[in-house]
């Protein structure tokens, strides 16, 4: 717990300290968006999700993002997540606490569209891979790579996301939170998200801070049958240079084998607008 407590700290320190462009940038909670930093632009994003299972089985996870600015429309992101979990044996138990494996992935934005100051329309393709630097079982053994695409749209108080995802399994998989545990079978991340501004209404000359209401249909499916399907209803305040998210995941169907199901999640987050 001390561990995961220092890492978030030192997260958000090194977010507020970091300054980015002031363009709008309206990301979910839980799945990609088509949004990429300006060239030479660290972009950090820290969340914390509490996960909570059948049996009063539990996992904590903190995980911080960086995403960089190569080129236009060309961006590099690392991230890494840290656990801590709760479980009956064999799983982690009593607070142990591991490192994830480490997410490098490369983005490409192949479509921007901008009807005016808010409205846009943009898509991404993403490649990369998971690398094993797991700890206490929260990790896998191989390189497991992946590659997917995202579409962002943006219409006056409306957003829209919608996101395909394979990663592809070499030995065990990163460890899947909402399935409690690894696998070793190819899976599939498939998300839809919509966002309403509620406000303000419409933007004047100064922009100032807008609230959203979010709701996702997050799922992951595997090629052994297992799957994980979530509503995630969310709230985000976003400002010109930061933001700040609040959220829940609730399974409405899920299938895992010899693993405790999930019941519900929460999130908190902050991050940096590009």
């Amino acid at each position: 717990m001390k561990q995961l407590h220092m890492l978030a700290l030192c997260g958000f320190i090194a977010t507020a300290h970091l300054t980015g462009s002031t363009a709008t940038a309206q990301e979910m909670l839980s799945m990609p968006a088509a949004t990429s930093p300006s060239p030479n632009v660290l972009i950090p994003r820290v969340q914390a999700r509490a996960y909570f299972y059948e049996e009063r089985q539990s996992l904590l996870e903190q995980d911080l993002r960086l995403e960089y600015g190569i080129v236009r429309d060309l961006s590099i992101s690392l991230d890494l997540p840290m656990y801590e979990g709760f479980f009956e044996a064999p799983r982690a138990s009593d607070g142990d606490f591991g490192l994830g494996d480490l997410e490098a992935i490369i983005e490409l934005r192949i479509l921007r569209e901008d009807f005016g100051a808010v409205d846009t329309l943009r898509g991404a393709i993403f490649a990369g891979a998971e690398l094993p630097t797991g700890t206490n079982g929260f990790g896998s053994n191989g390189v497991d790579p992946c590659l997917g695409g995202v579409l962002t749209g943006i219409f006056g108080r409306h957003g829209f996301d919608a996101a395909a995802r394979w990663t592809f399994v070499t030995d065990e998989s990163p460890f899947l939170p909402t399935l409690a545990s690894t696998t070793s079978a190819d899976f599939a991340n498939l998300d839809l998200g919509y966002a309403f501004r509620f406000y303000p209404e419409s933007y004047g000359e100064e922009r100032v801070p807008a609230w959203y209401a979010t709701l996702e249909l997050n799922s992951l499916w595997t090629t052994s049958g297992e799957y994980d399907v979530l509503l995630s209803p969310g709230v985000l305040l976003e400002a010109p240079t930061y933001a700040v998210e609040i959220g829940l995941q609730i399974p409405i169907s899920s299938q895992v084998d010899d693993a405790p199901e999930l019941r519900i999640a929460a999130l908190i987050g902050l991050r940096l607008i590009f």
